[in-house]
C-alpha cells in the first residue's frame, strides 16, 4: 500500500468514524424541557424527559385536574434511561390551568379532543408511527379512547388502577361500606352512606362517600377537617361536574374493547374507586393479542402515591422488552 492510499483510507476511517460517533450521539441525544402546545384554542404544557430518539411514552394523569408533571420523577423517573417520556398538563390543571385559567367546564368530547390533537402533535413532531400510553385513574378513560380510535398508533398500553364504570363502582363502594359499618354498628355512617346519591348529584355525596371510605381504609377524618375537605370537594365539582357526570354513561363492561395494542393493568386490591373486582371482570373480558395484569397487595386506588418505587420498577420491566423493539 503506498502512502497516497494509506492516507486516502485513514480520510475515509475518520470520515466513517465521525459519521458513527454522531450518529450515535444523536441517537442517545438526551431531552429535559418543557413547553406549551396549542391545543383546542388554548396553550397546553407539555414536559419531555428522556432520550430524543428511543421509543415514546405518553402519560396521561388522573384527576380530572390533577396533573403529574411536576412529580413526574416520581411516577415515570424509572424510564427515562430507555424512553423519551412526556407528561401533559391536561385542560384545567396544573400549568395549562395556571396559564389559561378554566372559563367554563370542560366537557368528555372537549377532553376527548385535546387526546387526539396531543397525539397527533407527538406522532408528527418525532416523525413517530406509534407511540407507548401509560395512563392513571381518570387518564385511563382517555387512553381507551385513544386505543379505540386510533389503534394503529398504540403499540403498548398501561392502565393504573382502570376506571372501568364509574357507576357501577361507587355503588359497589357503597353497598360494601353500609355492610361494613352495620356489622360494626356504626349508626351515623349508615345512615350517611344511605342518604348520598349515585349518580352523585353534589359536592356533598362525594365528600361523605370519600369520608367513610377512608375510614374503612384506615384514615379517618374529624369533624373539623370534614369541612375543609367538602370545601374542596364544592371547588372541585364546579370545575368538573358536567365532565363526571358524563362519565357515569361510560361502561367498559358493556362494550368490551379489541384493541390491537398489548395492554397491561396495575391494579391495587384494596381498591374500591375504580372497584378492584370490577377491573378483575374487564381484564378477564378484554379481547386483545396479548394481556397481563399485576395486582398491588394491600394498595388502594392511589398506586403512583403509595406504591411509586414497586410501580416505577414495575413499569420499567414490562416496558422495556416491547418499547425498545
Amino acid at each position: 500500500m503506498n502512502s497516497k492510499t494509506l492516507k486516502l483510507c485513514l480520510v475515509v476511517c475518520t470520515i466513517v468514524g465521525l459519521a458513527h460517533a454522531q450518529t450515535e450521539a444523536l441517537r442517545t441525544q438526551k431531552i429535559d424541557t418543557s413547553y406549551f402546545v396549542r391545543i383546542g384554542g388554548i396553550d397546553q404544557y407539555i414536559s419531555l424527559k428522556g432520550v430524543k430518539h428511543h421509543p415514546i411514552v405518553l402519560y396521561l394523569h388522573g384527576g380530572p385536574g390533577a396533573a403529574a408533571s411536576a412529580h413526574s420523577d416520581k411516577i415515570t423517573g424509572s424510564l427515562e434511561q430507555d424512553f423519551l417520556v412526556i407528561h401533559w398538563d391536561q385542560r384545567g390543571a396544573g400549568n395549562t390551568l395556571k396559564t389559561n385559567g378554566l372559563t367554563q367546564p370542560p366537557t368528555w368530547a372537549v377532553m376527548q379532543s385535546d387526546a387526539d390533537a396531543l397525539l397527533a402533535y407527538v406522532l408528527n413532531t418525532f416523525h413517530r408511527k406509534q407511540l407507548i400510553l401509560v395512563a392513571n385513574s381518570w387518564g385511563t378513560t382517555l387512553a381507551f379512547h385513544l386505543a379505540e380510535t386510533h389503534p394503529k398508533q398504540i403499540s403498548t398500553l398501561v392502565a393504573i388502577s382502570p376506571l372501568v364504570s364509574l357507576l357501577s363502582s361507587q355503588k359497589s363502594q357503597n353497598k360494601m361500606l353500609i355492610k361494613h359499618y352495620r356489622k360494626h354498628k356504626n349508626r351515623t355512617a349508615v345512615k350517611q352512606l344511605q342518604s348520598i346519591n349515585i349518580p352523585y348529584q353534589g359536592a356533598g355525596d362525594m365528600a361523605i362517600q370519600f369520608r367513610w371510605l377512608s375510614a374503612y381504609q384506615g384514615h379517618p377524618i374529624k369533624e373539623d377537617d370534614f369541612k375543609s375537605y367538602l370545601q374542596f370537594f364544592e371547588q372541585w365539582y364546579t370545575q368538573w361536574g358536567v365532565l363526571y357526570d358524563e362519565l357515569y354513561k361510560v361502561n367498559r363492561l358493556k362494550k368490551i374493547p379489541a384493541w390491537p395494542c398489548r395492554t397491561i393493568i396495575f391494579s391495587g386490591d384494596n381498591d374500591y374507586t375504580a372497584y378492584y373486582k370490577l377491573t378483575k371482570k374487564f381484564f378477564q373480558r378484554l379481547k386483545v393479542k396479548e394481556k397481563e395484569i399485576h395486582w398491588f397487595n394491600g394498595i388502594g386506588h392511589q398506586i403512583p402515591r403509595a406504591a411509586s418505587a414497586k410501580m416505577k420498577a414495575l413499569l420499567l420491566k414490562v416496558l422495556t422488552d416491547d418499547g425498545m423493539n
